[in-house]
């Protein structure tokens, strides 16, 4: 078998030239099937091309077996049965492709051999499934890839982007929906005995002493009510969340569980007293017997000062502030704050003698109530009193545990010997400076707010030398040591605190908010105190 020699040309010229030329289609056959022949030249003609051609500079020739385009056995063309050029083989790529990628033109390259097989074998066969093996190459390539990834069909690829789940973070507070609050209704004696003729039969007397008797009764209810709501909504849910402690929980509501069941029994004791009519009769043993039973508020009344303060202590705390917003926007509260709750209970104490008179008010002289509600206002007068003695003595305790003394000349002992606080509130000096006055029993001390607590301001006045001036308006100019020279702004409601003896400190030089106000501390003064002048609003005189 000898040889055939072709002429020297590019390998892509030959694959696509050479291999692939296109006829017309033939009779009876469609146009998609081609008759990819091998175009042979006559053999004389074949010549070997000259070294330096540019083709096949080595002299090799591609040999294509005999009989290749007559036996059907050999269907395919290997490209391995066809000699490359040399420096063709040793070309490096000047671009390196993906691993999973493929140009068009290889596609074509792949339908390209196919067809050759065809003519070879001496029958046309349709071009199919081309673009099919091309992937199943890619996928030969890359096997590692997915089957689901998306491919391309140009020289590039798309990158899979995979979308980046953000991260989990917790939604920011938003404050509850106000719900609608829970009025409640005030219902009267008579319109719980709307519909009865009876009543217009009665003497306006006798109904108001009814109505009177049925606002007790009530009262009695709705505070029953309100503390057991604080019990379980507060008091018990702080305690479950752990937003507090035993003790401070303690120290914020005090002896509450032994409020309730007061009110209820008198609740109950009214309700028994009532005849089917509606109308109650008699009232006053039951009250009698009932009173002792407030001494409890006595304990609940001095608890407060140190609850107030534990519970504004708490509320720097975000979880604990958010639970009584939430408890505040709920209905069973009436958009009441929990303080307002709590002191509901002192209000509603301090104010049985009152509804106590007014059903004495109404009742008739030769009536037996009569001596029963004297004798229970006695009782209820004693523990009220008694109350407010303890109350007064919690808040002195508490007052002198908030003084912070910066030199020890102010640890003076009367300070620690003040068993009551007279009075106290906020001031401003001649400088325009708020500053904290406490009036004990004992002792007069200006302090200044800070974060550590209320700073003694100069020297703590005994009340043994305290010497207190009524300095009428205009006598003195407030403001800064500028504005002392200029033309400041006369002061009004003004009066000052001083030592009998000027050696033994500074004075004090205090604005109150308005005139009420400053006779509130004149008044107080008045009560430790003797040494009170009134300054002459036009010579300075003193009287």
């Amino acid at each position: 078998m000898e040889p055939i020699t072709m002429e020297p040309l590019p390998f892509e010229d030959f694959v696509f030239n050479n291999i692939l030329p296109e006829e017309p289609p033939r009779d009876g056959e469609s146009g998609d099937d081609f008759d990819c022949s091998l175009s042979t030249p006559p053999k004389e003609n074949m010549q070997p091309s000259p070294a330096g051609s540019g083709g096949i500079s080595s002299g090799k020739k591609i040999l294509i077996p005999e009989g290749c385009c007559k036996s059907r056995s050999s269907r395919r063309l290997s490209l391995q049965s066809i000699d490359l050029p040399l420096n063709f083989m040793k070309r490096k790529r000047k671009r390196k492709q993906d691993e999973d990628t493929i140009s068009i033109t290889s596609i074509d390259s792949i339908d390209s051999i196919e067809s050759l097989d065809t003519s070879c074998s001496g029958k046309s066969k349709p071009k199919r499934r081309s673009i099919l093996r091309a992937y199943s190459l890619i996928n030969i390539l890359s096997p590692n890839k997915s089957k689901n990834t998306p491919r391309s069909s140009g020289s590039f690829k798309v990158p899979s982007v995979t979308p980046c789940k953000p991260a989990l973070s917790p939604s920011p507070y938003r404050p509850p929906t106000p719900s609608p609050a829970k009025r409640r209704v005030s219902r009267t004696w008579t319109d719980s005995m709307a519909g009865d003729k009876h009543v217009h039969a009665m003497s306006r007397q006798v109904v108001k002493r009814q109505e009177a008797i049925y606002e007790l009764y009530q009262g009695e209810k709705d505070i029953s009510e309100d503390l057991i709501n604080v019990r379980k909504m507060y008091r018990d849910s702080m305690m479950t969340l752990e937003l507090c402690t035993s003790d401070e929980a303690y120290q914020i509501f005090g002896p509450l569980d032994q409020l309730i069941p007061v009110h209820q029994d008198l609740a109950k004791r009214l309700e028994q007293q009532r005849l089917r009519d509606g109308t109650t009769h008699g009232v006053g043993q039951q009250i009698l017997d009932w009173v002792p039973r407030l001494r409890v508020y006595v304990s609940f009344c001095a608890n407060q000062p140190f609850g107030k303060a534990m519970l504004n202590s708490k509320r720097n705390q975000p979880a604990f502030e958010d639970f009584l917003l939430r408890c505040q926007e709920s209905p069973f509260s009436r958009k009441l704050d929990l303080w307002a709750l709590l002191d509901g209970a002192r209000g509603r104490f301090v104010k049985y003698p009152l509804l106590i008179k007014a059903i004495l008010k109404e009742t008739p002289v030769d009536h037996e109530d009569v001596a029963l509600l004297h004798a229970a206002m006695t009782q209820l007068d004693d523990i009220i009193k008694q109350a407010d003695n303890l109350t007064g003595q919690s808040e002195c305790r508490f007052y002198k545990s908030q003084l912070v003394s910066l030199y020890d000349e102010q640890n003076i002992p009367e300070i620690e010997q003040s068993t009551v606080l007279i009075c106290q509130g906020t001031l401003k000096n001649n400088k325009g400076t708020k500053l904290q006055l406490y009036l004990f029993d004992k002792v007069a001390v200006v302090t200044r707010n800070t974060s550590h607590g209320q700073n003694i301001y100069r020297q703590p006045i005994p009340v043994s030398l305290l010497v207190v001036e009524d300095l009428p308006d205009g006598e003195v100019r407030m403001g800064s040591f500028r504005s002392a020279f200029g033309q400041g702004q006369t002061s009004r409601n003004v009066f000052r605190i001083s030592f009998t003896d000027p050696s033994l400190g500074q004075s004090h030089t205090l604005m109150a908010n308005d005139e009420h106000n400053k006779q509130q501390w004149m008044r107080s003064f008045h009560s430790v105190t003797s040494h009170i002048i009134r300054v002459g609003a036009g010579n300075g005189d003193k009287k």
